[in-house]
């Protein structure tokens, strides 16, 4: 499969668009994926440019493309300045109503946090552990569990 970086980090830009593509935004993070998975690394500045335009994309309320945008983020592995920066969508998505937006910005917070966030977010982990969706309680054990080790 013919993937170059540079085209793909050129049509990352589409993330920058002010009417969102679903659609392509995610045929787009597919590719970010590909690259990643195929043992491509992105420098540093290249990594918090795709990082940053990824975070826009929470504004979006596609259920395909939020997906893609917890892996995304998931496999950037944010550093400590950009964690910060999207801690607050994510624990804004552990306090949604919706449980797949719960359950999976506990699994990429898990991921991507550091001992000086992890108080912060050990009060939501609690919370999640109780929670009636089964779903979402499994993915706080879980991710308490990645934690631990």
């Amino acid at each position: 499969m013919g993937i170059e970086k540079g085209a793909v980090l050129q049509e990352a830009r589409v993330f920058n668009d002010p009417q969102l593509d679903a659609r392509r935004c995610s045929q787009v993070i597919t590719k970010l994926l590909y690259l990643l998975n195929q043992g491509e690394t992105f420098t540093k500045v290249e990594a918090t440019e795709v990082f940053f335009s990824v975070t826009k994309l929470f504004q979006s309320r596609d259920l395909g493309l939020r997906r893609m945008v917890y892996l995304i983020i998931k496999e950037l592995s944010p550093s400590a300045d950009e964690v910060i920066i999207v801690t607050s969508s994510l624990m804004k998505d552990m306090n949604s109503k919706t449980d797949m937006y719960r359950a999976n910005a506990i699994r990429v917070l898990c991921r991507i946090t550091d001992g000086t966030l992890l108080t912060q977010i050990e009060r939501y982990l609690k919370q999640a552990i109780v929670d009636k969706n089964p779903v979402v309680a499994s993915a706080a054990l879980v991710s308490g569990i990645h934690l631990l080790q």
